[in-house]
């Protein structure tokens, strides 16, 4: 299943609801409020390639209170013991 991790800097006090939004989207795994040069790190996942293409271009990059993001592909995930 493809999946990224995509890095989120947002408008300064949007983060919480950036946040909320996100995680009541469709294919959002997880959504963490960090500190540093990004606000958000997000997890994401879809049946297809298409479908996560999708998922960043046209709904979490298209959230009002998103400034910029940063895409990673996942290539491959490894199970913590």
């Amino acid at each position: 299943m493809p999946a990224a991790i995509v890095l989120v800097s947002c408008d300064v006090g949007k983060e919480d609801s950036v946040a909320d939004e996100l995680c009541s989207m469709q294919g959002v795994e997880n959504v963490a409020i960090v500190y540093g040069a990004y606000d958000l790190v997000v997890k994401l996942s879809a049946e297809t390639l298409e479908g996560l293409e999708g998922l960043i271009i046209r709904k979490l990059r298209m959230l009002p209170g998103i400034r910029t993001t940063v895409t990673l592909m996942v290539s491959r995930e490894c199970p913590v013991r």
